[in-house]
């Protein structure tokens, strides 16, 4: 069953942090690392926004009212912090990085994996097939089956059994978090496949940056593709929109993309989240 990628505002349950074993005084009792408390109170008061690396996990949710903000948490050492963010910081991913996504959460699947890792981003990235990333991916002579053949090598299949939710590891987090960073740095106020892409091959450490050595790939010629890629792509919609001086102006996201609310009332979008083990 398809959902989105969001919890409504109305939260009343949200995930309390693993403590180590120490003394919880609001119960009186010692919580081990795998306990997770459900239990609020109130309804859940919205934060200040703090990006996409304090983002936890998706729900499901489908509704005609789709007023959301997305529930995450965060632990220092001295104990949990619960934060939260706003719909809007989804709002900056494009149809197509929002598309690659949801193939990677298929590539773990197929595979039989209950996480998306670096590899299953790059075969969503490839697969994608028609944003900037596949594009240049593909003018380096890399395609689908061959990625999948090498991910394959090293990762290997697993047991088959796949959760409903399919978590993101610790590096595919870092991915998402580094492709927020790119898109930052380019002056862009939306996340395409390209900024994925980029923060793909800035994290640079995964199995990803290994199936594309192994493919004979070079990272800096891929990124060096990928930019200038994204400067004809902005000259041309400037041109477009009136050419002369809007030729500087940054594609805005309804130019350049698509709204999150559209995608899950259409129920395009499917539910993940970020806690992993692996790569």
């Amino acid at each position: 069953m398809a959902g989105t990628l969001v919890l409504p505002v109305a939260l009343e349950t949200t995930f309390a942090g693993r403590t180590g074993g120490r003394h919880c005084k609001s119960h009186g009792t010692r919580r081990t690392p795998s306990m997770l408390a459900m239990s609020l109170n109130r309804p859940v008061r919205m934060a200040a926004f703090v990006g996409l690396r304090s983002v936890h996990s998706f729900s499901a949710v489908r509704s005609s009212n789709f007023r959301s903000t997305v529930a995450s948490y965060r632990f220092s050492r001295r104990g949990r912090r619960a934060s939260f963010v706003t719909r809007a910081m989804f709002e900056r991913f494009t149809e197509k990085a929002i598309k690659v996504i949801m193939l990677a959460q298929e590539e773990a699947r197929r595979l039989g994996h209950n996480f998306v890792g670096t590899e299953q981003v790059l075969l969503g990235l490839v697969g994608e097939g028609t944003g900037i990333a596949a594009k240049v991916l593909k003018s380096m002579g890399i395609n689908l089956k061959d990625a999948r053949v090498e991910v394959e090598k090293i990762i290997g299949r697993g047991n088959g059994f796949v959760a409903v939710e399919i978590p993101f590891t610790p590096r595919a987090k870092r991915v998402l978090e580094l492709s927020l960073e790119e898109a930052r740095q380019l002056g862009h106020n939306y996340i395409g496949s390209e900024h994925l892409l980029l923060g793909l091959l800035r994290e640079g450490e995964g199995v990803a940056a290994r199936v594309l050595e192994s493919l004979g790939a070079d990272p800096s010629n891929i990124r060096t593709q990928v930019v200038r890629m994204i400067g004809e792509t902005t000259e041309a919609v400037g041109a477009g929109v009136g050419g002369g001086s809007s030729g500087n102006k940054m594609p805005t996201l309804e130019e350049y993309g698509t709204n999150l609310t559209k995608l899950a009332e259409e129920g395009k979008a499917r539910s993940c989240c970020w806690e992993g083990t692996t790569d």
